[in-house]
């Protein structure tokens, strides 16, 4: 089995709009979907992925709500929507029983677009009750194209959560850090968290593999942030690796079913 833990997906309504806003701040990378579940299935089809986490992120406390009724209405066998909860909410913890009793394993957090940084002792609570409640988070990690400059998500602050709340899973995107691999590598690697392997073709490639290597395939799971990634080519990469079948495998699944294993799923 094939599990992508990084792709997005909108309401049909909302689709055109998000994708327009997100692709005018992307810079050079152009989507390769339109944003709906529709054509993320049909991209997963192609390139014979099984099951997929969307990973929407609320930039609003009161966008929860939404985010769970359509969340509930997407949800099936192949399509497993993650939790979107601001931090800042100041019913967080109601938010995030409401999305763990209804069968929620994760949550997607994004620090740049919801305005925090990962290590900062105001959203603390928050991650506690994460770590309380069971579910695992995956983060956007590093920099990002739509904030030039901004760190709130460097490998540094991200050790610095996962000391101070040990239990929590986390999965950190795009290898660490997006952007930011030589600090993934200082900082990051080997810590007790999963990286997920979205925009890894970006990495030098003995770079990619130190990371790889000192983190270990065992905490490696793939993610293709497809619309933004095209899928195949980022399944043929992670099989192209340096790395044995057998660690192949897990990356491209079998972490992130033992994952969803752990969490309830």
């Amino acid at each position: 089995m094939i599990i992508d833990v990084h792709a997005h997906a909108f309401p049909d309504s909302l689709a055109p709009k998000a994708m327009a806003s997100l692709t005018n701040a992307s810079g050079d990378y152009k989507p390769f979907g339109d944003g709906t579940v529709a054509s993320l299935l049909a991209g997963m089809d192609a390139a014979g992925i099984d099951r997929s986490f969307i990973a929407n992120i609320a930039t609003k406390p009161a966008q929860a709500g939404s985010i769970l009724e359509w969340s509930l209405a997407a949800r099936s066998d192949r399509i497993l929507p993650l939790a979107a909860i601001h931090p800042e909410s100041p019913a967080f913890a109601e938010e995030i029983a409401r999305f763990r009793e209804a069968g929620f394993s994760g949550v997607k957090l994004h620090p740049q677009y919801q305005n925090f940084n990962l290590d900062d002792a105001r959203v603390l609570p928050f991650f506690r009750e994460l770590e309380k409640s069971g579910m695992f988070v995956l983060s956007h990690a590093g920099f990002d194209i739509a904030y030039p400059g901004a760190d709130n998500a460097a490998p540094y602050r991200m050790r610095a959560l996962l000391d101070r709340v040990p239990d929590l899973e986390v999965i950190a995107a795009h290898l660490g850090g997006w952007n930011d691999w030589e600090a993934v590598d200082r900082d990051l690697a080997g810590a007790q968290c999963l990286f997920d392997t979205s925009f890894i073709a970006h990495v030098e490639p003995r770079l990619r593999d130190r990371i790889i290597d000192r983190h270990g395939a065992d905490r490696i799971v793939f993610g293709s942030d497809f619309p933004w990634q095209p899928l195949r080519p980022q399944l043929d990469l992670v099989r192209s690796l340096p790395l044995p079948a057998a660690d192949i495998e897990k990356i491209l699944g079998g972490n992130a079913a033992a994952l969803l294993k752990r969490h309830g799923d």
